[in-house]
Parts: structure tokens; sequence; C-alpha cells
């Protein structure tokens, strides 16, 4: 039987997630992350300040984040500034894991990921 690569990729990242934080932009994606058992930090885009002001906050303490924003117009352009931002701070921002999820297509936004899991470990049942 053949894991499906969503599978292994979350969990590659949920030891990363160990490590390196995670930079999401809602309560929301932070209570879908903790329910697919995401233990490390995550970090709420703070709406009361700028994506500047943010990046330099997160980069006083942090050389490496993942960024996971959605996968809408809005969340697409966040994740490329933030993505922009951070590298000008000298921090290395992982966006692989957005792009696969991306690229995967069937999912929207980070709260949707439990969909998603759910329904590889269905197809991996089914084999």
């Amino acid at each position: 039987m053949r894991e499906p690569r969503i599978l292994k990729v979350l969990e590659k990242y949920r030891a990363k997630n160990l490590r390196v934080p995670i930079i999401v932009e809602g309560r929301n994606d932070v209570n879908m992350l903790r329910r697919l058992d995401f233990r490390g930090e995550i970090i709420t885009m703070n709406s009361g300040n700028s994506l500047v002001a943010f990046t330099e906050e997160v980069a006083k303490e942090f050389r490496e984040v993942i960024i996971l924003t959605d996968f809408d117009r809005r969340g697409r352009q966040m994740r490329v500034e933030f993505e922009r931002l951070f590298v000008s701070l000298g921090v290395h921002a992982d966006t692989y894991l957005w792009e696969f999820l991306y690229r995967s297509g069937g999912i929207r936004s980070v709260e949707e990921l439990g969909y998603a899991q759910e329904k590889a470990k269905q197809r991996l049942l089914q084999q």
C-alpha cells in the first residue's frame, strides 16, 4: 500500500513545526493545524499591524518560518509578500507546504486541510 503524498508532506511539516513556526492568517487556521496534531509554534498574522511591522517582529525571534496562508487571491498575495519581506530581513521563508497544497488543488483554505487529510486516509484504506 502506497501512502498518499499529502500524508507524508503533512507528517514532515508536523516534525518541522517543532522547531520552525508556521505563519497563518487567522485563529481558525491555528485551530485546524492543532486538530491535525501540529504541536509547534503557530503565529497568527495580527490584523492590527502592517505586514512589514509583523515580519520585522517575527524576524527578531526566528531565522526561518513556514508560510501557510490560504489559497484564495488574498492568501496568494500575502504569501508572496511575506516571502519577499522575510527574505529581505534574512529569514528563510519555507513555502513548500503552501506550494504543494496549492498545486494539489481541492482545498481553498487552511481550514480545509482536515478534509484533505481525511480524504487521503480513506484512499489509503481502500487500497
